[in-house]
């Protein structure tokens, strides 16, 4: 083959970029090795609250870089684990009644990392959308309301671009999911859903109500003289070099249009499994499924339940040099380096139908489809994933062995669901409770939990069972919710033989979940959960609010 030398030249980073990438496999190799997590960080974003638990001199010292906090846990990624000096820092930090959680990272990866520490980075920026407003990344929800109080004071004297600014950034400020406009008699209620729980804000009056609908609608693209049929909108705008887009659906109701604003911040740094929260069995579960040359892999659960964080994670691993990797989806929640992706438009007739048929043609290794809704894209998978792909697919279920019934409504054959399924994670995310209000209660007793104990010790006999769990308070830190940011609970099955075997005779899913248990390490979601109540990251009574 021909090419021109001076077109591989270390001048020109070719080089340089193939010897990074075969330092950080090497790096992940090892990783794997001493059972350690692992970090490249040309794929990770640093938070600046973090970086200030360590000192620039300590880090360089030690050849250590804080990654991120648990209540805690303090995650660390170290270049050389053995090294003196890593030692004694890892050492100091459980002096400080820190428990360091260590990850390997490359020497490369750690120099760049280290740059995070320039000032320009840590120091306050001011946000923007259309006019100039602060933000304070996951303030106060109380002082946030406070000040949105004042707001409402002066809401109909202002123009309604700004009001909307406003409460948009301190929905952001907040670390809202969404934003609600809820008609009432009078007006309006404006309220924000955080970590799952919807909180009032503050009312809005009618004339006022209908002055920000209005411009909702119209920034939106939506037809603003519309009122009487559901609409569906988005907008983007930047705050804090983020991407953040707003997802705008529009509902007519006796009192004027309901509206709900999903914010989806495009720019968000993904996590690993560990830190979403999926406890070691399920671990190994994913990290087997995805080692699969074929397959589906299915991730479901309700709407809000982190079904797209998780397959963003999926991806993450699965991103080599040596795959095309192609996603189709609706809409696109986080933008990979490395990876074809595709926003679906039914407006354009562009679909997942059409739009699978199309992305095949772009000879992908790996697939990912938001969300199988339909007979056809059902099809479509299980085909993709029988020629020799891997697809990843959120699905609408309540359960992990719900799947196979779901698919079969969906009109797939037993005889494509049995060789298709790879694996099948189910999946909800329940609150963390505050480390610094939490009060301990004796653990109780019940039928529920005497029988979620017996499985668990089946799984695993090194689970300690303590005397007391955490129970939420509520302070100024949490907000006086008692719970601050969520972690996923799970559960997994990876498809085996037998399991095939039963698809294929059609058993009940009682049947098929009698096996798993008896042979799969297979937790439900209430057992998955009382571990994590057991460990002291959240409560009995918000995982029965997140499972009953």
């Amino acid at each position: 083959m021909w090419y021109n030398k001076e077109m591989v030249t270390p001048q020109s980073g070719f080089l340089g970029n193939i010897d990074r990438e075969f330092e950080e496999r090497e790096i992940e190799k090892q990783a794997q090795a001493q059972k350690l997590g692992y970090v490249d960080f040309s794929k990770f974003s640093a938070n600046p609250d973090i970086l200030k638990l360590v000192s620039l001199e300590d880090a360089k010292n030690a050849n250590a870089f804080p990654l991120s906090k648990n209540g805690k846990k303090l995650s660390i990624a170290v270049v050389h684990p053995e090294d003196g000096k890593t030692k004694s820092f890892l050492e100091s930090l459980t002096k400080q009644d820190l428990i360091p959680d260590v990850f390997l990272c490359s020497a490369s990866g750690f120099a760049e990392a280290l740059k995070s520490y320039d000032s320009e980075f840590l120091k306050k920026k001011e946000v923007e959308r259309t006019t100039g407003f602060e933000e304070h990344s996951g303030a106060n929800l109380k002082e946030k309301i406070k000040d949105l109080s004042d707001l409402e004071k002066k809401l109909d004297s202002l123009h309604a671009e700004t009001a909307l600014s406003e409460i948009e950034v301190a929905a952001i400020n907040t670390d809202a999911s969404d934003i609600h406009f809820q008609p009432t008699e009078n007006g309006a209620a404006l309220r924000f859903r955080i970590d799952g729980v919807l909180h009032n804000v503050l009312e809005v009056s009618a004339e006022t109500t209908k002055k920000l609908v209005t411009r909702i609608k119209y920034e939106a693209g939506m037809k603003s003289n519309i009122s009487n049929i559901p609409q569906d909108g988005h907008r983007s705008f930047e705050v804090n070099e983020r991407s953040i887009d707003l997802r705008i659906s529009t509902l007519p109701t006796p009192f004027g249009e309901s509206v709900v604003m999903r914010i989806l911040d495009a720019s968000r740094g993904l996590k690993s499994f560990t830190e979403l929260g999926f406890s070691e069995t399920a671990r190994e579960k994913i990290e087997n499924a995805l080692e699969q040359k074929t397959g589906l892999i299915l991730v479901t659960g309700p709407t809000g339940s982190g079904k797209t964080t998780t397959l963003y994670s999926m991806l993450s691993q699965l991103n080599l040099p040596e795959r095309k990797i192609v996603t189709l989806e609706d809409p696109i929640e986080y933008h990979l380096e490395g990876i074809s992706q595709s926003q679906v438009d039914e407006e354009q007739e562009y679909d997942f139908e059409n739009g699978f048929s199309a992305l095949l043609r772009h000879d992908p290794d790996v697939i990912l489809v938001g969300e199988i809704r339909s007979k056809d894209t059902a099809h479509l998978a299980s085909e993709a994933a029988l020629t020799g792909h891997i697809v990843l697919s959120s699905l609408h279920t309540n359960s992990a062995v719900g799947s196979l019934s779901r698919l079969r409504n969906l009109g797939m054959e037993n005889f494509n669901i049995a060789p298709t399924i790879s694996a099948v994670f189910a999946q909800r995310l329940v609150r963390k409770v505050c480390p610094h209000c939490q009060t301990k209660v004796p653990l109780p007793h019940s039928k529920k939990i005497e029988a979620a104990l017996e499985q668990i010790q089946k799984i695993s006999s090194k689970i300690e069972i303590p005397d007391e769990i955490a129970k939420a308070v509520g302070c100024e830190k949490c907000s006086g919710t008692g719970y601050k940011d969520r972690l996923a609970i799970c559960e997994a099955f990876v498809m085996t033989d037998e399991i095939r075997k039963m698809v294929l005779k059609e058993q009940s899913e009682i049947e098929v979940l009698k096996v798993l248990r008896k042979n799969d390490k297979f937790l439900s979601l209430f057992e998955d959960g009382l571990i994590k109540v057991f460990s002291g990251e959240t409560t009995l009574e918000e995982l029965y609010r997140v499972t009953s």
